[in-house]
């Protein structure tokens, strides 16, 4: 695995556990942070590439910080 794609994949666990957290559905997340819910459901897998934006507007709507979202990355 490259080290692009395993630095993706904790990214998307981390704002699985937080939206789980906050009990969300990604359709929730989806809504709340004007983004297709496929997508999220990429980011959240590791399979998609999210923006510095992405991250923010997605943390800021499960009231975290984006350090949070990439803590240990």
């Amino acid at each position: 695995m490259a080290k692009g794609n395993f630095l993706y994949i904790k990214i998307g666990k981390q704002i699985k556990k937080v939206r789980k957290r906050r009990k969300l559905s990604q359709d929730d997340l989806a809504f709340i942070s004007d983004m297709d819910r496929s997508y999220l459901a990429k980011v959240e897998e590791g399979k998609a590439n999210p923006s510095v934006r992405t991250l923010h507007k997605i943390a800021r709507k499960l009231r975290t910080h984006i350090s949070y979202l990439l803590k240990d990355v």
